[in-house]
């Protein structure tokens, strides 16, 4: 059996596609044929070598749903102990750590595993004959023996939702969003439109979104943002800052602002929409951006604030990635609209593109883009 497959050849460069054999799965592993992956901002971070580690030529995508199409033997369950079989539909985590070293169970910080497998979507092929170890391709071969994955009767555009929405849980976590608190998610992409509908359900009392464009505003409110601010309606910073404290009916400012919108100013800003004692879960500055000016006394120590990171789903990812299923087959929000865009493997470079600059793809604004490798 033979699949084709989008590359990067080298940092910078024009997508290739070409075609690799695909592997029979050894004990442990199976082999998916790829339905739908999404595609985020750290696709286009590596598309253009922003993100350290990362060699070329690569096989992207990392937000994967498929089919199951050859099991090996052994593999008889998914990761919640719930038998499959070829045909049957899952998403899969693309890291994979050991959960038993040192690392993992004592410090919970899976990222530092000493036995961590590469992540399905960012490990670079050898050479040039990769193993299919990525979603921007007609099939993944799952080699990591072990590898997280859920079996689900969602359509894939929902599905294909399970790994940023994980991302998004982690940063309510982090972020100390329960019942009554007042949230601001400052940016609506894919990341910042699946905060909204994890803080609506941690029981956030009020939550204000602010972005662009209204495309996404608007989507922001089904998904549960009680009011919406559009940036590009504000002329400086002091001007949205009112427009959202307004919005959020408090105007000390809110318990939490999750920042997923990924520019150094956007943090700074985010500070300011933060009531003394607050917290911000900045999601959105993935690679390096830059720097700001900060000031710890005034802009910290005597806010009392607390600044933290949220890296991917996290030290409890795999806890997360099962909530984020749990959430979404709840469909209770209208999750099948934020994949706006399905492309071919053959317009891959145009999509990244696109999220790289107008964020807009045949006369529509995107929202999220999905690799469809079958169309």
């Amino acid at each position: 059996m033979r699949a084709r497959a989008a590359i990067v050849p080298g940092a910078g460069e024009a997508m290739e596609i070409r075609d690799f054999e695909v592997p029979e799965p050894g004990p442990g592993q199976f082999v998916l044929k790829v339905e739908l992956t999404g595609m985020c901002g750290t696709d286009t971070h590596i598309h253009r070598g922003r993100l350290p580690g990362v060699t070329f030529p690569a096989l992207l995508g990392h937000e994967i749903v498929g089919t199951l199409s050859a099991l090996g033997p052994g593999l008889r369950t998914d990761h919640a102990g719930r038998p499959v079989a070829v045909g049957d539909r899952v998403g899969v985590l693309p890291a994979l750590s050991c959960g038993v070293c040192f690392d993992c169970q004592v410090r919970h910080r899976p990222e530092a595993c000493r036995d961590r497998r590469p992540s399905y979507g960012f490990a670079s092929p050898v050479g040039e004959v990769p193993d299919l170890s990525g979603g921007f391709s007609e099939y993944l071969f799952a080699s990591n023996v072990g590898s997280v994955f859920h079996r689900t009767e969602l359509p894939p555009e929902i599905a294909v939702l399970q790994e940023p929405l994980s991302v998004a849980l982690h940063g309510i976590d982090r972020g100390r969003v329960g019942i009554g608190a007042t949230v601001v998610v400052q940016g609506v992409g894919a990341i910042g439109l699946m905060a909204v509908a994890a803080a609506r359900a941690a029981g956030a009392a009020r939550i204000v979104a602010l972005g662009a464009p209204g495309t996404r505003l608007a989507l922001a409110r089904e998904l549960g943002a009680d009011d919406v601010v559009d940036i590009t309606e504000h002329t400086d910073t002091a001007q949205l800052r009112r427009a959202v404290l307004t919005a959020l009916g408090r105007p000390e400012g809110a318990d939490c602002v999750l920042g997923t919108a990924g520019s150094p100013q956007a943090f700074t800003e985010a500070i300011g929409y933060l009531a003394n004692g607050g917290v911000l879960a900045e999601l959105g500055n993935f690679t390096d951006r830059g720097t700001i000016p900060f000031n710890p006394f005034s802009d910290l120590l005597r806010r009392d604030l607390t600044l933290t990171g949220v890296y991917g789903a996290g030290p409890e990812m795999r806890r997360r990635y099962h909530e984020a299923l749990t959430l979404l087959e709840r469909q209770d929000r209208p999750y099948e609209r934020v994949v706006s865009h399905r492309v071919p493997l053959e317009r891959v470079g145009e999509a990244l593109a696109a999220l790289d600059g107008s964020y807009s793809l045949d006369g529509r604004d995107v929202v999220k883009a999905a690799v469809a490798p079958a169309t």
